[in-house]
């Protein structure tokens, strides 16, 4: 089983977080999709602060959390577009 990993992991050298290709589609759905979704929901909530409520470094370590999310996410529907691509035709 080859493991696949996460982009966001890749700051070094050694990557130290993997995607199991070969779990369940639904289990990496429902990770994908929890990540997309708690990005979306903290980018939400950034969109309705102002410059009286948010400094510099808040909204960079927002962007950041969201960037690491978002990649996770998409680095599973990747490995799930994939692995639909495979399967046979109805």
């Amino acid at each position: 089983m080859d493991f696949q990993p996460l982009t966001s992991s890749n700051t070094a050298n050694h990557p130290v977080a993997f995607i199991n290709p070969q779990a369940p589609l639904l289990d990496l759905l429902t990770y994908a999709g929890l990540r997309i979704r708690a990005a979306r929901d903290m980018l939400d909530s950034v969109s309705g602060m102002t410059s009286r409520n948010a400094d510099d470094l808040d909204l960079m370590r927002f962007s950041s959390v969201a960037t690491l999310l978002l990649q996770d996410g998409c680095d599973v529907l990747h490995v799930v577009e994939q692995r639909a691509m495979d399967l046979p035709e109805p």
